[in-house]
């Protein structure tokens, strides 16, 4: 075969794989396309604007009023959940991003979504986490908007937020260490909100960027679900981390995962697949 010919054949079994691996390739899964696009939107849309107020108990029992911290210090709010995979593997990264900056007027909070605090206590100290952290009962989640874990979620010295990240910090370095230099020449140069500012902004806030659909009551979702739904609620054990099944918890999570049951089509997949999938689809993966 002559030069000029082999050059064709291999140019075009280079434009037949290619439409083989387009067409072999797997569909994307809607639902998680969907969820892919929310993050987008949170993250744009979070950017400048006042962050909420929120008080939180830590496990070492001390008190954190986020008015009574901002414009103090650079403060970063990682939402997190003990049976997310992500999480536990961002957990170190964040530690040790803590302990190297932890004296340059910046803090991190961990904000745990509804668990038992003992198990929160076990899962912080099997991973030896020094930062503070605490348990949400879902208020703080509703006013951040937080609708996957982990969230994190960055708070200049102006009262703004700064970074609104959905899914796994992969480099915290990169994530951070723009905003804190930015933050710190802000404090050095005195352009930092009070603490009276603060609370007059965050009073005039508008209503959040928040795009979660409204949950219906416990009772009105489990009317709904089919046979199937049903017998897979009554056997699911509940991912918030109490000792419940899905059926008789009452947290977002079951919530969530009693929706999913009642309006989306699982069509012939098995009971444990469907389990096992929306065990995990309030949990990302670094992004």
């Amino acid at each position: 075969m002559n030069k000029p010919l082999l050059n064709i054949s291999i140019g075009l079994t280079g434009i037949l794989l290619g439409v083989l691996h387009y067409v072999l390739k797997p569909a994307p899964d809607e639902k998680l396309l969907q969820q892919y696009a929310q993050h987008m939107a949170n993250s744009t849309e979070w950017q400048g604007r006042i962050a909420p107020d929120f008080e939180l108990k830590t496990t070492r029992g001390e008190r954190f009023q986020l008015s009574e911290n901002v414009g103090k210090k650079i403060i970063v709010l990682n939402f997190f959940a003990t049976w997310c995979g992500p999480c536990r593997e961002e957990m170190p990264e964040l530690n040790t991003y803590f302990n190297a900056h932890k004296a340059e007027s910046f803090l991190l909070l961990g904000i745990d979504a509804e668990e038992k605090e003992d198990r929160v206590e076990a899962f912080l100290t099997d991973l030896k986490i020094d930062f503070p952290a605490g348990v949400d009962a879902g208020p703080i989640q509703k006013q951040y908007g937080v609708s996957a874990f982990p969230t994190t979620v960055l708070i200049g010295v102006d009262g703004k937020v700064q970074l609104y990240e959905a899914g796994a910090l992969a480099n915290a370095e990169v994530a951070f260490d723009k905003l804190l230099s930015k933050n710190r020449q802000l404090m050095q140069s005195g352009h930092v909100i009070s603490p009276e500012e603060y609370r007059l902004e965050a009073q005039k806030q508008p209503a959040l960027p928040v795009r979660q659909s409204a949950e219906k009551p416990a009772a009105e979702e489990d009317d709904k679900l089919d046979p199937r739904g049903k017998r897979i609620v009554a056997r699911m054990d509940c991912p918030c981390g109490c000792d419940k099944k899905v059926q008789g918890c009452t947290c977002s999570t079951s919530s969530h995962i009693k929706k999913a049951l009642a309006t989306e089509d699982f069509k012939d997949k098995p009971d444990d697949e469907i389990m096992k999938a929306l065990n995990k689809r309030f949990c990302s993966g670094a992004m």
